[in-house]
């Protein structure tokens, strides 16, 4: 995603924004840059440089290092990781399969960013972990509806969360010139599938 100032500034000047106006922009630069590096690699120094601002009036937005990573994460991770709105009066493998290419195409436009935002975990900031995880356990009950399954086990809600961090690391690793998405897709599928009936004890 691009990031364009609002107003470019003359040397020495600061575009006036509002304080809400300011902070996304910065998020916004922060996550930019985030995609050339992990988070915690990531100088304040860059972001106010790139934001037209300086090192100290970044940190009137953001009190702290840690303040303004966290904010980047969570303000991203939320817009990442986002399941996608599911085809109406479609039957479960397909709205399965939905979710699945959703995942996949996220990916593929994001893939340097995904990376650093899973991967980096705010360079251990503990707050940013939780964050990540609470996310992901946000997301298991979308897929279980998805595959008609809202009232499950915790056993069959385990598995699933863990097919959820497997499948993020599969497509990770994926090499669209040697499989192509299709057959990622499809094979991912049929993975969910039958590890959820697996699970639901309907094999």
């Amino acid at each position: 995603m691009a990031v364009t100032p609002d107003v470019v500034s003359p040397p020495g000047l600061t575009t006036r924004m509002s304080a809400d106006a300011r902070r996304a922009q910065l998020i916004e630069v922060g996550w930019e840059l985030l995609q050339s590096r992990p988070i915690h690699e990531l100088p304040l120094d860059d972001v106010a440089s790139a934001a037209g601002i300086s090192r100290t009036l970044l940190f009137h937005y953001f009190p702290t290092k840690a303040d303004f990573y966290f904010a980047v994460v969570s303000t991203m991770g939320k817009r990442l990781l986002h399941p996608p709105r599911l085809p109406e009066g479609a039957g479960a493998p397909d709205r399965i399969r939905s979710l699945v290419d959703g995942f996949v195409r996220l990916v593929e436009r994001n893939r340097l960013s995904y990376t650093a935002l899973v991967r980096g975990a705010g360079g251990g900031d503990q707050r940013i972990v939780e964050l990540i995880a609470d996310t992901r356990d946000a997301l298991v009950p979308r897929w279980l509806d998805a595959a008609d399954c809202p009232d499950t086990s915790p056993l069959t809600r385990l598995i699933v969360r863990g097919w959820l961090v497997g499948m993020e690391e599969t497509v990770l690793a994926w090499d669209p010139r040697s499989v192509s998405r299709e057959a990622l897709v499809d094979h991912l599928t049929a993975s969910f599938l039958a590890e959820l009936a697996l699970a639901e004890g309907r094999t």
